[in-house]
């Protein structure tokens, strides 16, 4: 998938801050952190509804990369990069924590991803629309977490499939499959329900 003008900026901005991390620029590592903390905490949140761990998990990812600044070898983009670190974090805090059996010993490990949509929104404002939203929200409790995980990453952090593939560990043909069959599901039981769910997420 082509990336945008906004993308390439984002992409060549952050090579420049590792590149200066990498010389040890402690700014440059601060900006890093301060660009990526919230969305990387609300992706935690998704695996773990506790922000002490996800703040605790975070604070490792970061350590780690500040630590390791020198041998730094990030062949994906940088987001990419530090969303697969959290997931890989938020995964063996949940191993840790026996909710999951040892990772990589099956194709779909049991762990949790929820999306939840906003509290309110201007477009629900009357009966109608609140019993589509509660539509949508039955229509997400069927999904997989692995889709869940796909769309959160598409339409929320605007991941293409390459990075949500390499981040979750996946082919590109797997990523698009588990989109398609999350698409498939919405539509099936709501038309129109990916563009108000996109909507509903932000």
């Amino acid at each position: 998938m082509t990336r945008t003008p906004l993308d390439l900026h984002n992409a060549q901005e952050d090579l420049s801050l590792i590149s200066q991390i990498r010389s040890g620029d402690y700014a440059a590592f601060t900006l890093l952190y301060n660009k990526y903390c919230g969305p990387l905490t609300q992706y935690g949140l998704k695996f773990i509804p506790d922000l002490p761990a996800v703040e605790d998990c975070l604070h490792d990812v970061f350590v780690w990369v500040w630590m390791n600044r020198q041998k730094l070898n990030i062949h994906s983009a940088v987001k990419s990069y530090l969303f697969k670190s959290v997931r890989t974090a938020m995964l063996h805090w949940l191993q840790k924590q026996h909710r999951l059996q040892p990772l990589n010993t099956g194709d779909d490990p049991a762990y949790a991803f929820e999306l939840q949509l906003t509290p309110e929104t201007h477009l629900l404002n009357n009966e109608q629309r609140r019993l589509i939203r509660q539509q949508i929200e039955r229509v997400l409790l069927t999904l997989t977490a692995k889709q869940k995980e796909v769309i959160y990453l598409r339409y929320y952090e605007g991941l293409n499939f390459e990075d949500i593939a390499i981040n979750m560990n996946l082919s590109v043909k797997a990523c698009y499959k588990l989109m398609g069959r999350a698409i498939t599901t919405l539509r099936e039981n709501i038309p129109g329900s990916l563009v108000l769910l996109i909507i509903l997420l932000h």
